[in-house]
């Protein structure tokens, strides 16, 4: 009996041969987000057969034991898991800790809307407009009422953070990743997925300032988003790492024991990407850091015999170009022609930053190779 097996992101193809009678099924699929606890459970059963500790069917039982035994997150943790990662962002994106307050409630509505959606195909391929909507029409009444509160936040940063969850910056780089290993199907169907993404959250937040300019209010694209370069390492900085860490591994479906492994890779995230950007130009941090976090996961990866994703997954996910991504799509939906031309040069920069990001893993690959099972 010979089986061939074709994969790319949205199909699957298994053609079985047995003494002449070929048979082919196809799968559709959907991508999906990174599984943490799948990824290093695949990982375990993988290493036991290659060790021949476990034939083939003893491989399938381990993986199919060990998918009914992982530990997956109930919805109400993934929905806080958004507002936690919304909350970090808006500090990430140069707010302070009145912006990290005010975004808690919106990074949580963003996660109910996703909730709604889930379910039923046709739900879910609004899920990202949904979002976008939701976030950028509690937004500016969320600021609204921290101000009476007196909590001082900037509606651009509030806004922002509370989509960041659903900005497609790992796709990204997977995407250019997979270009440049030359998987050219594979990768462009990730990067036209990703393009797709975009211009649904551009299109709801275009949506939602409409609403918001029609309640009479400020809309958040009025505002500018402080710039991250000047990042302090202080109290809120670290609060952030905590609840950025918290949302990440909720939403990667990280065992709960991994969560300081989570937050150890997010720590050198932010540390490998400020120090490149204090010594290397624009052009050359992003390589840096990923070529830095990749030799880090590497390296964890032949020490602790897992997958090297169990790090550079979160380190990653703090350098993405996901936020620059849409302002550009933003940017180019735009009628203003000085806006549309603005929008253009900031894509191209986001899709350069994710490209640079898969440089640098490959740079680490090429230092400290992968380890593959023995």
């Amino acid at each position: 009996m010979k089986a061939s097996i074709f994969s790319l992101p949205t199909w699957i193809s298994i053609s079985v041969d047995n003494d002449g009678a070929q048979r082919t099924t196809n799968f559709r699929v959907d991508p999906g987000s990174p599984k943490m606890a799948l990824l290093e459970e695949t990982y375990r059963v993988a290493d036991r057969v290659s060790s021949g500790e476990l034939d083939a069917a003893g491989g399938l039982a381990a993986l199919r034991t060990g998918y009914e035994r992982l530990w997956r997150p109930p919805s109400a943790a993934t929905t806080l898991g958004y507002a936690l990662f919304s909350a970090s962002a808006a500090r990430l994106l140069g707010g302070g800790i009145d912006d990290m307050i005010v975004a808690l409630p919106v990074g949580f509505a963003v996660g109910l809307s996703l909730r709604a959606s889930a379910g039923r195909r046709e739900r879910e391929l609004l899920s990202e407009f949904g979002g976008a909507f939701v976030a950028t029409l509690l937004a500016p009444l969320a600021v609204v009422l921290g101000a009476r509160l007196g909590l001082v936040a900037n509606m651009g940063t509030v806004a922002l953070a509370g989509i960041v969850t659903l900005l497609p910056g790992l796709a990204l780089t997977t995407a250019m990743s997979e270009l440049s290993a030359r998987n050219l199907a594979s990768g462009s169907a990730r990067l036209m997925g990703a393009i797709t993404s975009l211009v649904a959250i551009a299109m709801g937040v275009a949506v939602g300032e409409a609403m918001v300019r029609t309640l009479g209010l400020e809309a958040p694209s009025d505002q500018q988003v402080a710039g991250t370069t000047a990042l302090a390492f202080d109290v809120s900085t670290g609060l952030a790492l905590v609840l950025g860490a918290l949302g990440i591994a909720i939403a990667f479906h990280a065992r709960p024991s991994r969560f300081w492994l989570v937050l150890a890779s997010c720590v050198l995230g932010v540390v490998a990407a400020r120090m490149a950007r204090l010594s290397l130009d624009d052009a050359l941090a992003p390589v840096a850091a990923a070529a830095f976090i990749g030799i880090a996961g590497n390296v964890y990866s032949w020490l602790r015999r897992r997958p090297t994703g169990m790090v550079v997954l979160p380190a990653v996910a703090l350098l993405l170009p996901g936020s620059i991504g849409f302002r550009g799509m933003r940017d180019l939906i735009s009628h203003d022609t000085s806006d549309t031309l603005a929008g253009l040069d900031t894509f191209t920069h986001a899709l350069v930053i994710a490209a640079s990001i898969a440089a640098g893993l490959l740079i680490a690959n090429a230092v400290v190779p992968r380890r593959v099972h023995a």
